[in-house]
Parts: C-alpha cells; sequence; structure tokens
C-alpha cells in the first residue's frame, strides 16, 4: 500500500470510530467497512491493521445489536491473532477478551468463562497482577462472575480491581472510578444499599472534580447514584438527580444518542416508582420510539424500550396493549438472541405474569415452568434470577390451588433467597411472606406465624417502622394472629406499627 493510500484508510477508520462515538451507527459502519476493505485487498488479512480494523468494524456490530456479525468478526481477529502474534500477545488478549464479551452478552456465559479465565490468566503471568490490563481482565471476570449469580466470588475480585487501581492509579483516575462504579452496583445487588451509596457518592463527587459535570461518564454514574436513591426510597433525591443528568444528556450529546435514551428511561423508570404513571409513559414512549428510529426494532436496547412500555401499561391496566407488547418483545428476543438467553428468559417470566394477570393460568404456568427451566440450565438453582421463577411459579400453583406442589418451590426460594441474598434482602422477604401465606392456607398457623414475624421484623429493619410496606406486613400478622385466637398478641403489634 502506498504511504497516500495507507493514511486514507486510517483516516477514514478514524472518521468512522469518531461518527460511532457520536451515536451514527449507520454512518460509521459505511466508513469501517471502506477502511476494511481497504486493507484486505492491500494488505492481506493477517496484517495488523486489517485486524485492528476487523475488530473496529465488529464493536460497530456489536454497539449495532448484530452479535452474530459482530462474533464472526471478533473469532476471525481472534484466530489471525492466535496464529499471528501467538497466545500471550496483547493484542490477542484483547481479542479474546472482545470475543468473551460478546459471548456475556449473547447469554452464553458458559462459553465467556474460558475466554476471560485465560485472558486474566496470561495477563497475570505476563504483566503483573498491578498492570492496568490485567486489573481490566480482573473486573470483567468479577462482572461475569455477578452475571452467572456467583455475587461472593465477583465481590472479592472487584475488590482485588479496586484496591489495586487505588494503589497503582490513584483515587481520582477514571479507571479507579470505573471499578467504584462496578463494587458499587455489585453491593447494591446484594442489597449492602449503604455500601453501594457510599461508593457511588465518592464516584460522582470525584468525576465531577476530575472530568466536569458534563462529562458522559459523570452522567451515568450521577444516573447510578440517582437508581441507588430509588432503590432505596428517597425517590426526591433521585429524581433530581436523574433529571439532571438527562438534562445535560440532552444538551450535549442530543436527544437521539444512547445514553440519552437511557437516561430518558431511568427518568421514566423513576417516575413509575413515585406513581406518576403519564409521565412515565411518556419518557417510556419517547425513548421507545427514538430506539426504533436509530437502532431498529430487533436492537437489545429496542427491545428493553418494548418490555419497560409493557410494564407500564400493565400496571395502568391496559392488559391488551401490554400483551402485544410482550409478545413484541419474546419474539424479537427469540429471534435475535436465542430461547435461552437472560433477557429472553425474562421476557418469557413477563409474559406469564401478565397470563396470570388476565386469568390464563394454564397459559401462564407453561410459560413460566419454561422460565425457570431455562434458568436453572444456564444460570444454575442459586441464581437470583433463577430464585424469582421459583417463587413465581410456586404463587402460580397456589393460585391454582395445588398447595402441596408449591410448598417445596416456596421452600427451595426461601434457602436459596437465605444463603446467596442475606436475611433482610427485599426478595427474601417476599420469599418468607410467600411460604407464610401458603402455610396459612393450609391451615398451619402455628408455623405460619414465625414467619410472617421475621418478615415483619425484616421490613422494619429494612424501611422503618413507619414505611408502608411494614405496615401492610403488620397488617397481615396482626390478623393472622387474630385468626388464630392469639389477640393480646395481635393488639401488641398493632399498637406497636400503628395499624
Amino acid at each position: 500500500m502506498e504511504p497516500a493510500e495507507r493514511a486514507t484508510s486510517n483516516l477514514i477508520n478514524q472518521l468512522g470510530l469518531l461518527l460511532q462515538d457520536q451515536g451514527d451507527l449507520d454512518g460509521a459502519e459505511a466508513l469501517l467497512r471502506e477502511a476494511l476493505e481497504g486493507h484486505r485487498e492491500t494488505l492481506g488479512d493477517r496484517h495488523p491493521s486489517t485486524l485492528i480494523s476487523i475488530n473496529n468494524l465488529g464493536s460497530l456490530l456489536y454497539a449495532k445489536g448484530d452479535l452474530d456479525g459482530a462474533e464472526a468478526l471478533f473469532r476471525e481477529a481472534l484466530e489471525a491473532c492466535r496464529e499471528t502474534l501467538g497466545d500471550r500477545h496483547p493484542k490477542t488478549l484483547t481479542s479474546i477478551n472482545n470475543l468473551g464479551a460478546l459471548l456475556k452478552d449473547k447469554g452464553d456465559l458458559g462459553g465467556a468463562e474460558p475466554l476471560y479465565r485465560e485472558a486474566l490468566e496470561a495477563k497475570r503471568e505476563t504483566l503483573g497482577d498491578r498492570h492496568p490490563s490485567t486489573l481490566n481482565s480482573i473486573n470483567q471476570f468479577g462482572l461475569l462472575l455477578k452475571a452467572k449469580g456467583d455475587l461472593d466470588g465477583a465481590e472479592a475480585l472487584l475488590r482485588e480491581a479496586l484496591a489495586a487501581s487505588r494503589e497503582t492509579l490513584g483515587d481520582r483516575h477514571p479507571k479507579t472510578l470505573t471499578s467504584i462504579s462496578n463494587l458499587g452496583l455489585l453491593l447494591a445487588d446484594k442489597g449492602d444499599l449503604d455500601g453501594a451509596e457510599a461508593l457511588f457518592r465518592e464516584d460522582v463527587a470525584a468525576s465531577r472534580e476530575t472530568l466536569g459535570d458534563r462529562h458522559p461518564s459523570t452522567l451515568t454514574l450521577i444516573s447510578n447514584l440517582g437508581s441507588l436513591l430509588q432503590d432505596q426510597g428517597d425517590l426526591d433525591g433521585a429524581e433530581a438527580l436523574l433529571r439532571e443528568a438527562l438534562a445535560a444528556s440532552r444538551e450535549t450529546l442530543g436527544d437521539r444518542h444512547p445514553s440519552t435514551l437511557g437516561s430518558v428511561n431511568n427518568l421514566g423508570s423513576l417516575l413509575y416508582a413515585k406513581g406518576d404513571l403519564d409521565g412515565a409513559e411518556a419518557l417510556f414512549r419517547e425513548d421507545l420510539e427514538a430506539s426504533r428510529e436509530t437502532l431498529g426494532d430487533r436492537h437489545p436496547k429496542t427491545l428493553n424500550s418494548i418490555n419497560n412500555l409493557g410494564l407500564l401499561l400493565a400496571d395502568k391496566g391496559d392488559l391488551d396493549g401490554a400483551e402485544a407488547l410482550y409478545r413484541e418483545a419474546l419474539e424479537g428476543r427469540r429471534e435475535t438472541l436465542g430461547d435461552r438467553h437472560p433477557d429472553t428468559l425474562t421476557s418469557i417470566s413477563n409474559l406469564g405474569a401478565l397470563l396470570k394477570a388476565k386469568g390464563d393460568l394454564d397459559g401462564a404456568e407453561a410459560l413460566y415452568r419454561e422460565a425457570l427451566e431455562g434458568r436453572r440450565e444456564t444460570l444454575g438453582d442459586r441464581h437470583p434470577h433463577t430464585l424469582g421463577s421459583i417463587s413465581n411459579l410456586g404463587s402460580l400453583l397456589q393460585d391454582q390451588g395445588d398447595l402441596d406442589g408449591a410448598e417445596p418451590l416456596c421452600r427451595e426460594a426461601l434457602e436459596g433467597s437465605r444463603e446467596t441474598l442475606g436475611a433482610r434482602h427485599p426478595s427474601t422477604l417476599t420469599s418468607i411472606y410467600n411460604l407464610g401465606s401458603l402455610l396459612q392456607k393450609q391451615g398451619r398457623l402455628g408455623e405460619a406465624i414465625p414467619l410472617f414475624r421475621e418478615e415483619l421484623e425484616g421490613c422494619a429493619a429494612r424501611y422503618g417502622k413507619g414505611d408502608d410496606e411494614t405496615r401492610g406486613s403488620a397488617r397481615n400478622l396482626v390478623a393472622l394472629l387474630e385468626k388464630a385466637g392469639r389477640q393480646r398478641q395481635a393488639d401488641e403489634i398493632a399498637a406497636t406499627y400503628g395499624v
């Protein structure tokens, strides 16, 4: 290739990457394909510049939701890197990570794990435990374990990555801030909201200081903190942050940028939680319309938006409108992600819940069983999503009057939640209530009362005595005690919680 031609191809490639960063994915794709074609023709399939172009186009297709197209390119790049550079070359390790990340997003967690392990082992061996690239692999492997439901294993890795980043890069380095965010999100998933909040607040303050209030990374961190405050019940505090993030994203990135649409969706979810269903619907519809327009009907983010609007319509009582969206999301996910992808299984579960609400218990049961079977197979028996499916099926069997069939499921869900999430996690409290309710229906009041007490104590500890959730739990226990003829105990609970 002549120097001028090489320079032209490089410029085409760089312009394509710039358009991708600006959110113009179609424009970027045309340029990245042109750059790759030029490199193949003039330099050959195995030249380092060609391999870079292959990876760049693969990453672009990944961003557009064409996971199969991206996988083909990532596999080509990895095979060529192994052949020409060897298994331990940094570019080979980058290709291993790229393919692992793609398989993770396709739901092939088992396929992603050996790639992540290989990359991490090689980086520890060749670069050392404290090299930035090694720390990136530690973070990625930790996030994979989190996706597989191994929250304790994930926490150990994420804490290692954060400690090393603080030590080698400093508390304000962008990669340290990413590690803080990763650990905070993991603690939130484990139910340690106070621990997560401390990390998120550190992250936001540092990012504002080093990157500025309008930097995309800062806006992501602001959104994370807002979502956490929402989970803690501080809806007003959450709203202020989520509105800040959205306003800044609209101003700096534009209304159609993927990050802006994420902020639209986040604020819609907050308004949904506050009971402003009309305000939430307007935002969800904006997000969906823009996602269809910019990403297409089958992009994973578009399918998420379809699902979110369906959830809202279901809560507004528009079950037919919700069903149409749920079925579109499920069809799209089966087609693009496969039957066993976590997102597909979520759609199956959501449609099952809708059919249950519409009174089609047999239709719901078939979907709940499919979701549970898929989650046991792909995520394992103790993953939070699997436990949710166990709980869902148990509750459905209760509604069908199959109390004996429901009991082992309710007990399994509770045992798994206690073990993996802890005694005070919201999902554990729900499982405690579900089993107590089942025992009450069976007339086993003496066994049900301790469970209702435990659930009440957990709600009081987590939400406070005056919270609606806690007061509802207290009313349930009062009614049960009265039914059991324990009026004095019922009066004590009623007086304590003001119900």
